[in-house]
């Protein structure tokens, strides 16, 4: 997946309220929900396939922090085709939201789940078995 084009990094950035989803941050890098891949491809990332990250934040995703960026939706499965499908939860508002191109829907813990199981099955509910949001 290519870098997303200026318009959808400052609609992502606008949706998420120009803040790091995960650590309130102000400065911003475009964080893809899904792989790149080496080199990435002509594909321009549409606003549900980005997250405004903080450039620690973004790494984390990639790093330490990538089971909770997979449990929290800010990354998603290689062969997830629809990111829209997996829902993101944003800590600093203690809610789930669904993507809609480039607007947030709060959505109740239950919906989540059900949106989380029907992407991922059994492991949706393994990653959020002890964790409750």
């Amino acid at each position: 997946m290519a870098a997303p084009s200026k318009e959808t990094r400052e609609t992502v950035y606008a949706r998420d309220g120009h803040r790091c989803v995960a650590c309130g941050s102000y400065l911003l890098t475009f964080q893809h929900r899904r792989a790149v891949g080496m080199g990435g491809s002509k594909n321009l990332p549409a606003p549900v396939d980005g997250l405004a990250l903080c450039a620690i934040c973004n790494a984390g995703c990639e790093g330490g922090m990538q089971a909770q960026a997979l449990r929290y939706g800010w990354k998603v499965r290689a062969w997830v085709t629809n990111p829209e499908r997996v829902p993101v939860f944003y800590p600093r508002e203690m809610r789930w939201c669904r993507l809609e191109g480039t607007y947030r829907v709060p959505i109740t813990y239950s919906v989540a789940m059900e949106m989380g199981c029907s992407v991922y099955g059994r492991e949706w509910l393994d990653w959020h078995e002890a964790v409750i949001v």
